[in-house]
């Protein structure tokens, strides 16, 4: 087999690779001879048939399958010899092969292009400084004692914001009323109209409300309705929150409050200090990104490209603006994630990261947790998902090539 590599581009090639017939039919006529030796014709012992049977009935079909063998082997071939590595896998532009004759096969790959001068140990990185402040840590002992809070019944007083009333209602186009309806006041079930009608009254008043419900609201009942109702309160509950004292750390799992604010403030600075590391991290790598210059695959900018503009169709703010005003918008963008996505790559190949099932492992109960599922429940939405294990594998990739670059930078403290 030769091979012979064109340039389309500094990201594009043409490959051209040619077997003889000798060759090609050599590799035919050594699988003709395994389906002789296996297979019973009528009329012959096994293995006994002459070869001209043979052909006549199988050797299409040997021909078909020694050629699906070989091209993705001399292909392989090729790209190693010419030192490629494709991003992509290859188009074929033109294969030829007749019975007993030649093979010739053209095809076109993109590419990873060559990053000349590459230099990515010992970048500066200025620490992101982490300062916790008393109130964080107080909002958060917050919202453990709201966790924790009960309802009880109210005293007589009017009903307020984040109440749990207990009501009667009868909606415009209902023919029965609902009766002893639990509602939290202010929730989303309701729009605020609903709410503004009731606020401020007290057990046994009634209250009208006109609501409209857009087409996407929660409530489907009268999701894209206006509806009238004739409101009636028949008791009010108010939220209890629990005396923040030693007494609620035993009951949150602690000796004292002391060990609670230490348990916090221990967390959120770890928190705190995750989100710093990450940011130190992303900066340095868009910082790596935008000092070197090459050509890019085109066919990956240009998928970079459609995944920006259909993630931001997805949002309110450009669900209405035109593609290209959008690719225009993030087109810069695109360019350093690909760059970034071509840097990886070699520095992890120069690296010899690897992931390993371990690391999977890790991975995916990590996410498990965060999504509140199970690890497995996880492994198994991600096998049915075509390509997404792989995907997933590749980002674990990234995130340890970014580990080992961040672990020979040069890491400052930020002055206060």
């Amino acid at each position: 087999m030769n091979s012979v590599v064109e340039d389309i581009s500094a990201t594009k090639k043409r490959i051209t690779i040619e077997a003889s017939a000798i060759e090609i039919e050599g590799e035919i006529q050594k699988s003709l001879n395994e389906v002789k030796d296996r297979t019973r014709v009528p009329g012959f012992r096994q293995g006994k048939a002459p070869m001209s049977l043979i052909e006549k009935r199988f050797r299409k079909d040997v021909e078909n399958n020694v050629l699906e063998r070989l091209i993705p082997q001399y292909y392989q071939e090729a790209v190693k010899a010419a030192e490629l590595t494709p991003l992509l896998p290859p188009v074929i532009e033109s294969q030829d092969y007749k019975t007993k004759g030649a093979l010739k096969l053209v095809c076109a790959v993109e590419v990873r292009p060559r990053v000349d001068g590459l230099v990515y140990e010992g970048l500066p990185v200025s620490e992101v400084n982490v300062v916790l402040e008393d109130d964080e840590v107080d909002s958060q002992m917050s919202r453990i004692a709201m966790s924790r809070a009960v309802y009880v019944p109210a005293a007589e007083r009017p009903l307020e914001m984040d109440d749990l009333v207990v009501l009667d209602y009868i909606a415009s186009g209902d023919e029965e009323p609902v009766t002893d309806q639990f509602l939290k006041v202010g929730s989303e079930a309701f729009p605020e109209s609903f709410y503004s009608a009731i606020i401020g009254k007290n057990r046994g008043e009634t209250g009208e409300a006109e609501c409209v419900f857009p087409p996407e609201h929660l409530n489907s009942r009268y999701s894209g309705r206006t509806v009238n109702f004739k409101i009636t309160i028949k008791d009010i509950k108010a939220l209890q929150l629990p005396v923040i004292d030693d007494e609620f750390a035993k009951d949150v799992g602690f000796d004292s409050l002391v060990d609670v604010r230490t348990h916090i403030s221990k967390t959120l600075t770890e928190m705190k200090r995750d989100k710093a590391l990450k940011a130190e991290k992303g900066d340095m790598i868009r910082k790596l990104a935008d000092k070197y210059t090459f050509d890019l695959p085109e066919t990956a900018l240009k998928q970079e490209i459609n995944s920006i503009v259909a993630n931001a169709k997805t949002l309110d703010a450009y669900k209405d603006t035109p593609e290209e005003e959008i690719k225009a918008k993030f087109n810069d963008d695109a360019v350093r994630n690909v760059k970034i996505m071509v840097l990886l790559d070699i520095i992890g190949e120069k690296e010899a990261v690897a992931v390993t099932e371990n690391d999977m492992k890790e991975k995916l109960i990590s996410m498990a947790y965060a999504s509140s599922m199970s690890p497995e429940a996880l492994l198994q939405y991600y096998n049915t998902q075509e390509g997404a294990l792989e995907s997933l594998r590749y980002s674990v990739f990234r995130e340890k090539v970014v580990d080992a670059i961040y672990s020979k930078a040069v890491v400052t403290k930020k002055e206060d």
